[in-house]
């Protein structure tokens, strides 16, 4: 990514240590997919527009890819391809016909689909688009529900915790101090740009402060797409009640995983 749309090089997201609910290791992995997602929603969004015959922003679509190639790839990827897989075979989970197996030739496909993307022209890219966007979502969900489970399973807290530094060591070596901040802010600056608003890697106390500053920076007639892991209508009763008559607002989707919502300001 170059200039004002997103960091150059580095990796990953940096993490707090794991808590009984979500251990060290595998639960920094689970955040890391949240980011993802809020990259790929960006992604999709372009190669809809492209459908449509609508034009995009190819500096947009060169970041994220490059944020794919950093992020995801050489951060994200790295720590389970040099730490977790190795760690979960030594537990006896074997790589040949298993899940780790599977989980490695789609890191592989992946990685061919975003060089395929990267080398399209922008006009003809929704196609490769649309097959990375499967591809990932479909790799996350299986993560998610069964290799981590199994990590889970297998792994300890003392094993999780050595994880845990072994994939920072691997942030620093990669990108050195301060990369994940570049990435998340590259990230939110897309999202700026594209009109959304995804709150669902932020802590929850976080959600509502951060909402109402992009609302009051809102002119009348412009809105925003928020994105959020539940039903965002306490919101929606918050924004009635403090900014009465001033707002509209329409779902795109609801759940039962993702919400997204047009909220608009009309005075």
């Amino acid at each position: 990514m170059n200039g004002a749309h997103g960091p150059t090089t580095g990796c990953c997201h940096r993490h707090t240590a794991g808590t009984a609910t979500a251990p060290a290791a595998t639960g920094t992995l689970r955040h890391e997919h949240e980011v993802i997602l809020r990259a790929l929603a960006l992604l999709e969004g372009l190669g809809r527009d492209l459908e449509a015959g609508r034009t995009v922003d190819p500096a947009a679509l060169a970041a994220l890819v490059d944020f794919f190639a950093t992020f995801t790839d050489r951060c994200h990827h790295a720590k389970e391809e040099q730490h977790l897989f190795p760690a979960l075979e030594r537990r006896g989970v074997a790589r040949r016909g298993g899940p780790v197996g599977v989980m490695l030739a789609e890191h592989a496909e992946g990685r061919a689909l975003l060089e395929g993307l990267r080398a399209a022209e922008p006009g003809r890219a929704a196609p490769a688009i649309q097959r990375f966007v499967t591809l990932l979502r479909a790799h996350i969900d299986k993560e998610n529900s069964i290799l981590f489970a199994l990590a889970d399973q297998l792994l300890d807290d003392a094993e999780q915790g050595r994880l845990a530094a072994a994939f920072e060591a691997l942030e620093q070596q990669a990108g050195g101090p301060g990369v994940h901040e570049r990435l998340l802010a590259g990230l939110e600056r897309l999202e700026a740009a594209a009109g959304v608003l995804d709150v669902r890697a932020l802590p929850p106390r976080e959600r509502h402060p951060r909402i109402f500053s992009r609302f009051d920076a809102l002119a009348p007639g412009t809105g925003f797409v928020l994105v959020n892991d539940h039903d965002p209508k306490p919101l929606y009763y918050q924004l009635a009640a403090e900014r009465p008559g001033a707002f509209s607002w329409q779902y795109l989707e609801q759940g039962p995983e993702v919400w997204r919502v047009a909220i608009g300001r009309t005075a």
